[in-house]
């Protein structure tokens, strides 16, 4: 029962804090403007997105690699997580993260019974997922990663297909074809 009333306690104390720092911005005469829709911006063959493009909830994707083995596929997924919640996400437990971070990857397919996601490793910065049977074998070492549907944008998708061999989208959210390759 303490222990209770004193992270509740706490809880109120922390939340109290965050209207410190708003009330001495909007003393300070700063104004916070949002963009009206999502846009890409280049400069310098360099991408940038409007804030929120990429986002997921309090989830930030910057990147996510993919690395096919057989037709079993390993995913690293790289993102922040917004300060106040990664400290809720400590406390509480980290199903909502992995929930948002399937949501993300867009795995198990809707229909595709036979997709196994398996959480490998997890944390507020990045996780790695195993999806069995994402990728198609054709035999002879020839494989086909279907098209695909991810939860926002991607800022850097890359396929590591072998030690030399590398696929690169970037600010992809839908890839409408998929592509073959062989190992």
């Amino acid at each position: 029962m303490n222990f209770t009333r004193f992270l509740s306690l706490f809880m109120i104390a922390a939340f109290l804090l965050l209207l410190v720092p708003g009330q001495a911005l909007a003393d300070q005469g700063v104004v916070i403007t949002l963009p009206d829709d999502n846009q890409t911006v280049d400069d310098d063959n360099t991408s940038v997105f409007v804030e929120g493009s990429n986002r997921y909830g309090y989830l930030t994707v910057d990147s996510i690699e993919v690395t096919p083995s057989g037709t079993d596929v390993e995913i690293t997924v790289h993102y922040s997580v917004t300060p106040w919640i990664a400290f809720l996400v400590f406390l509480f437990g980290k199903q909502d993260l992995k929930n948002r971070v399937l949501s993300v990857v867009g795995y198990p397919e809707t229909g595709k019974d036979s997709q196994v996601v398996t959480y490998t490793y997890d944390d507020n910065s990045r996780a790695v997922i195993t999806v069995k049977n994402a990728v198609i074998n054709y035999g002879d070492g020839s494989y086909w990663y279907p098209a695909h549907t991810f939860g926002t944008v991607i800022p850097k998708l890359t396929f590591i297909l072998g030690p030399n061999e590398t696929k690169t989208y970037t600010n992809t959210q839908v890839m409408p074809k998929g592509f073959g390759y062989f190992q």
